[in-house]
């Protein structure tokens, strides 16, 4: 399944799936933390809003390292079980870049060390609301969320 979201800088299209054909190098990942019913989510300090952990690849790191590293960072949790949810082909800010966005459960909640860019994390049962205008890659976040919740709905029944 492919699904496109629209952003305010561009559109991005989600693979959910097998990788696509032609997938390119992957410079960013999304990392979507669950605990039960729950999906973790980190507050960035400007602007403040609610958003999914994630990053930049780091040179040498695999795009799951970077999973890890970035939720660690920005909220202080780790994970098991993680896996691939879906591909990410960006067309944003002029540029065209690939992402993953992965899927695993909370193993050890703690607290973001990274506090010049994140506030606080928190987990929560339905989609964080933003005051003010949406942030960057909002559309994306809801379409992720919205996934993973799926997906857990999916394995209770």
């Amino acid at each position: 399944m492919v699904q496109r979201i629209e952003e305010q800088d561009g559109h991005m299209f989600l693979h959910f799936g097998d990788p696509p054909e032609g997938v390119g190098n992957i410079e960013f990942v999304n990392c979507v933390a669950h605990q039960q019913n729950s999906i973790l989510f980190c507050k960035w300090c400007d602007p403040d809003i609610w958003v999914l952990p994630g990053g930049r690849v780091d040179p040498g790191e695999t795009a799951e390292e970077t999973a890890h590293r970035e939720l660690l960072e920005e909220t202080g949790a780790t994970l098991k079980n993680l896996e691939v949810l879906c591909y990410i082909h960006c067309f944003m800010y002029n540029l065209e870049y690939w992402g993953i966005a992965y899927c695993g459960e909370i193993e050890a909640l703690g607290n973001p060390t990274d506090v010049n860019e994140v506030t606080e994390a928190r987990l929560f049962s339905h989609f964080p609301e933003n005051s003010g205008k949406p942030g960057p890659f909002e559309n994306e976040c809801k379409a992720l969320y919205a996934a993973v919740m799926r997906k857990l709905s999916a394995t209770k029944n």
